[in-house]
């Protein structure tokens, strides 16, 4: 098959958008929680993240954007500041994929396609959905908490089950970003993200019997249920009427795919 004819195929597609611009982002940061265990309001310095996003913007002030995104955070009881969660000193860490489909809005024009400097404040937000594993150290070891039911999910008689570990999540955020000449872009975000899950963090709801934990699944499920042995069965663990959240702050560079595609065409050619 000719060169030509092989452009043909896979760019001259992408190459008869008209006015418009594409970027392929990578960016990496910091996540923290607002949830049940350690401080009232995460920090990001709580667990790394970094995500892979596609932007495509066809107006000077709008955009679409897919983005994925993998992050973990660790929150403790005994870095709360608080006396009711230190004496529950339960720590945890949390694993999560995302998966969110966003819209911008730049505050300033933005040229597309983009071959020169220009920069522009922006907002974002969006839906999509979040998967998430937290664990917990158990003699050395980290151990996945949902299978053992730390608050009697699943026991006979709790009228519950093991919770699911994925959900509907709604980030909303700010950013700033420099598009720095015709092959690369610069970003800085603050994102806050809505999911509908409780159970990020493993605790929702009340403590459960720990005698029957243990008989049904352990010793391990029966520490994690109750750290500090308070031996409170049937009162709150957690807060089960409010969801989780996560706080996250991250720097990117992006390719200017319209370069991209026209050095492939000059090579092709």
């Amino acid at each position: 098959m000719p060169r030509s004819i092989l452009f043909a195929i896979l760019f001259a597609p992408l190459a008869l958008a008209g006015q418009h611009s594409q970027d392929l982002t990578i960016s990496w940061g910091g996540m923290g929680l607002r949830g049940d265990v350690g401080p009232t309001w995460g920090a990001p310095s709580q667990g790394p993240s970094w995500a892979l996003g596609y932007r495509y913007q066809g107006h000077p002030h709008y955009a679409l954007r897919l983005l994925g995104e993998r992050g973990e955070f660790s929150a403790s009881d005994v870095q709360s500041g608080r006396a009711d969660r230190e004496a529950r000193g339960i720590t945890v860490r949390t694993q999560t994929q995302s998966f969110w489909a966003l819209g911008e809005v730049t505050f300033l024009p933005l040229r597309i396609p983009s071959f020169r400097f220009q920069h522009s404040p922006y907002l974002f937000g969006g839906i999509g959905v979040t998967q998430y594993n937290p664990q917990g150290q158990y003699q050395g070891e980290w151990l996945d908490l949902r299978p053992l039911g730390t608050e009697g999910q699943g026991l006979e008689g709790s009228g519950t089950t093991l919770y699911g570990t994925r959900a509907v999540s709604v980030p909303l955020g700010l950013g700033w970003r420099a598009h720095l000449g015709p092959w690369l872009t610069a970003q800085a975000e603050a994102q806050w993200t809505w999911i509908q899950s409780d159970y990020v963090d493993d605790v929702s709801g009340n403590y459960a019997d720990v005698s029957a934990l243990r008989e049904a699944r352990g010793d391990a499920a029966a520490y994690f249920a109750d750290p500090t042995a308070r031996g409170i069965t049937g009162y709150a663990r957690g807060q089960s009427n409010q969801n989780d959240g996560l706080i996250r702050v991250n720097v990117g560079l992006g390719l200017h795919l319209e370069k991209f595609w026209e050095t492939c065409a000059a090579f092709l050619n």
